[in-house]
């Protein structure tokens, strides 16, 4: 995983056990990214570029026929042109009762892979996906959970420190 913080997120979760699907799976060299794929048993990896960590180049704006237990979208929706697109695709092929995994920049810098185009609430979130019911929320800041972002202090002006929001819900029945 990402790092501690993810990996504490996720040790309070209960993931839908079976086939999972890994939402944007490339793993881009020069990153930190991992292949989330070694995360579960039965992972399958979509990603609209082809490299390591993709079993199928697909963009996921575009529909398609398959279905999951589990979706894994870390580091994925900032970089969706349509992302409203993108969810409903994903909430179509997560089974009712299934389990999501979400996690974006809150607070962070313009990154390309290929492009950089939103940053999100925790309200955007429940909005893209309004047939599952947010379990957990938190924040990862310097690879460590916490419940709200710190301010930080610079030059006498006061900002929000580096990081992500992440979020669990499952799909309703």
């Amino acid at each position: 995983m990402k790092g501690d913080g993810l990996r504490e997120f996720m040790a309070q979760c209960e993931p839908t056990e079976d086939r999972t699907l890994i939402c944007g799976s490339k793993v881009h060299e020069g990153t930190e990214k991992e292949d989330r794929r070694n995360l579960y048993q039965n992972a399958f990896g979509v990603d609209m570029q082809s490299g390591d960590g993709v079993d199928l180049v697909h963009d996921l704006e575009q529909p398609i026929d398959m279905y999951f237990d589990h979706v894994d979208c870390v580091s994925t929706l900032e970089h969706v042109r349509r992302p409203w697109l993108f969810c409903e695709n994903v909430d179509r092929m997560l089974i009712d009762g299934g389990t999501i995994l979400v996690m974006v920049p809150w607070v962070w810098r313009e990154h390309f892979y290929p492009g950089d185009f939103y940053r999100y609430t925790p309200s955007g979130i429940a909005a893209l996906f309004p047939n599952v019911v947010w379990q957990k929320q938190g924040y990862i800041v310097e690879d460590n959970l916490v419940n709200k972002v710190p301010k930080i202090k610079i030059g006498g002006i006061r900002y929000l420190a580096r990081s992500e929001l992440v979020m669990f819900g499952m799909k309703k029945l």
